[in-house]
């Protein structure tokens, strides 16, 4: 199997991450493309657990390391890890076998990745990313070397997209 295909997005808090996430992930999927995502949770503390009372809730609260629960072709899992890799979840996300995995955040990844910026203030911290293949901004902005799509500009980003996921054949945005 080849290795998966992998694309970050990221930015600071309220930038878009989220909703791009969402409309990349629809794209790929009317295409008739597999995709896991990773969402770095950055509110602090703890992940919430689903209700109480479920078995696998269960226990998980009493010890268990890790609690798989199955069914209605739906795995949910909880896992016990002080610190994870990016790497690591991404390899866990493979398990899947997506074509492709989605991550929200982790800006500091060895990934390619869209950055969103919200104002010029951003990209002088963000420019110094690391595999950005686009910038997409709220306004028009001038950047060296750096493909660059305004936030509203739906077309230019689904051909964007498209070609990355055919691996950038189609030169150009």
């Amino acid at each position: 199997m080849a290795a998966v295909k992998v694309l970050q997005v990221v930015g600071f808090k309220n930038s878009g991450k989220t909703t791009l996430t969402l409309h990349l992930l629809k794209q790929a999927k009317n295409i008739g493309k597999t995709i896991s995502t990773i969402k770095h949770h950055g509110h602090g503390g703890a992940l919430e657990m689903p209700a109480a009372g479920t078995d696998s809730t269960r226990l998980f609260e009493e010890g268990a390391e890790c609690s798989v629960a199955y069914g209605g072709g739906v795995i949910q899992m909880h896992q016990r890890k002080a610190e994870a890799s990016l790497s690591e979840l991404v390899a866990l996300a493979s398990l899947a076998n997506p074509d492709l995995v989605l991550i929200e955040g982790f800006k500091d990844a060895d990934y390619e990745k869209i950055v969103l910026l919200r104002s010029p203030e951003d990209w002088v911290e963000l420019q110094k990313l690391t595999h950005i293949k686009l910038v997409i901004t709220v306004d028009k902005m001038a950047l060296d070397n750096m493909p660059i799509i305004l936030q509203n500009d739906s077309k230019q980003l689904h051909a964007w997209f498209n070609n990355w996921m055919d691996g950038g054949r189609n030169e150009g945005i």
